[in-house]
């Protein structure tokens, strides 16, 4: 038991130094806080990063409620939006309706113009064979009493 115990203490040992070589290895990578704390500067530094750890996640904290604040300003301006385009489609799609009502009863006005007309076209086609027709008759009955006086 007291052979196993000493050899952890061994392998602690061996492991500090380890550990102590690389931080010296390294030692500029850091920052002077964590030198500090590395040193063993005391617990005024180690406070201190505690504290500006605390201060770090208060501050992301309040970003991310105003990221989430914008966020939530965004989506009501582009829903705010979307309604307004939509009321505008809306009033658009109202519009075609009464246009294509509109094209509807033009047409038919049209086409019963179209049919009146042809219809007082066929009646004047009509009304001139009547007259041709006349015309011949009274010509012939003119031609007959010249006839007649002869």
């Amino acid at each position: 038991m007291a052979t196993e115990i000493d050899f952890l203490r061994e392998q602690n040992q061996r492991l500090n130094e380890d550990f102590r070589r690389y931080q010296m290895e390294n030692f500029s990578k850091y920052s002077s806080v964590q030198k500090a704390v590395c040193q063993g500067e005391g617990d005024d530094t180690f406070e201190n990063l505690v504290f500006d750890q605390k201060q770090v996640g208060e501050m992301k904290l309040q970003l991310e409620s105003v990221i989430k604040e914008n966020e939530r300003s965004e989506l009501s301006r582009q829903k705010l939006h979307t309604q307004e385009l939509l009321s505008q489609l809306e009033m658009a799609n109202e519009k075609v309706v009464e246009n294509e009502k509109l094209i509807l009863e033009h047409r038919e006005k049209a086409n019963r113009l179209q049919r009146r007309l042809s219809q007082a076209e066929e009646r004047a086609a009509s009304a001139s064979q009547q007259l041709s027709v006349i015309t011949v008759q009274r010509r012939k009955a003119a031609s007959l009493m010249n006839l007649e006086n002869i």
